[in-house]
Parts: C-alpha cells; sequence; structure tokens
C-alpha cells in the first residue's frame, strides 16, 4: 500500500522542482490531483469488489478508475523524470 502514495508523491515533487516554471507546475499540480481522485476512486470500488462478490468481474466504473489512475501514475513519472532532466 505503500507504493501508489510514493507514485503520488512524484507530480508534487516536480512541481517543486519546477517551481518557477508555471505551466509545468500546473500540469505537475493537475496530474497529482487527478492521479489522487483516481487513487481513492479504484480504492473504494475495489475494496467493495473484494467485498461483496471476492475475486468476481470488476465493474465498468471501477476499470475506468483503475486505468485513470495508472496512466496518472504513468504520467506523474514522466513529468518527475523531466523535471529531474531539467527540461524546461
Amino acid at each position: 500500500m505503500f507504493v501508489p502514495y510514493l507514485l503520488l508523491a512524484a507530480p508534487a515533487l516536480a512541481a517543486a522542482l519546477f517551481w518557477g516554471s508555471w505551466g509545468w507546475v500546473a500540469a505537475a499540480v493537475a496530474i497529482a490531483v487527478i492521479e489522487h481522485v483516481a487513487l481513492q476512486r479504484s480504492q473504494r470500488f475495489s475494496s467493495r469488489i473484494w467485498r461483496t462478490v471476492g475475486v468476481g468481474r470488476r465493474s465498468q466504473r471501477a476499470r475506468v478508475a483503475e486505468g485513470a489512475y495508472v496512466l496518472s501514475a504513468v504520467a506523474g513519472v514522466a513529468v518527475l523524470i523531466a523535471s529531474i532532466l531539467g527540461v524546461d
């Protein structure tokens, strides 16, 4: 359960490293917000599904939330790498 929050810290750290380049800061903050919301929805849906049907099928809404989380996590790591490399 530690890894999702570590991935959530990536765009926040990127925003701090990009400080002064406001377009990049806004993008990193937006990615962090999307990732946080998707993580919360993904956890809620996953826990409900595991509780009610066990290993059964996931709903379409749960798949969308998990997909949004994966995409935003990848974007967050990409923004962090860009900030470390000094892309402006």
